[in-house]
């Protein structure tokens, strides 16, 4: 192998570890309802999200505040894993996360609790602050209870 080849390898398989530590870091500071730190540590300025859950947003402000909002009380624990990851570019990659979470909130008085199985599918940007998620869509089946208060 040549030291050029060899050494693109090595960036690809540092920019794929850092894209899943991203990753790590966007759900742990969710379920940790650190929402600021979770939009400016994870998500560019412009990026879009969409769930089954909870709707559609453009920019990370209004991510930040809506989720921030729909999660309300709700309190999360999220695990994803078997991520699909291809670099696309010089500083761009997509990825593909299988999803488990669970959830619990109070409604009416009573604790409801929500299980739910999906995937994240997401386009990634590299920033001046490392990698960040420029769009993910959370495909999202609920295996119980009713989806994430509102």
């Amino acid at each position: 192998m040549e030291q050029a080849d060899l050494t693109a390898q090595i960036q690809r398989l540092a920019d794929i570890e850092a894209i899943k530590q991203l990753k790590y870091r966007y759900i742990r500071l969710v379920d940790a309802r650190r929402f600021e730190a979770w939009g400016e540590q994870s998500l560019t300025e412009d990026c879009d999200l969409s769930t089954t859950d909870l709707g559609d947003w453009k920019g990370r402000d209004n991510i930040v505040a809506d989720v921030t909002r729909a999660y309300g009380s709700c309190r999360t624990i999220h695990h994803v894993h078997m991520p699909e990851i291809s670099i696309t570019g010089p500083d761009t990659a997509r990825g593909v996360w299988a999803l488990d979470d669970y959830s619990t909130w109070v409604a009416d008085g009573a604790q409801v609790i929500d299980w739910g199985r999906g995937c994240y599918e997401e386009d990634y940007v590299r920033t001046d602050q490392g990698w960040r998620i420029r769009r993910t869509i959370l495909t999202r089946q609920s295996l119980g209870a009713p989806s994430h208060p509102r």
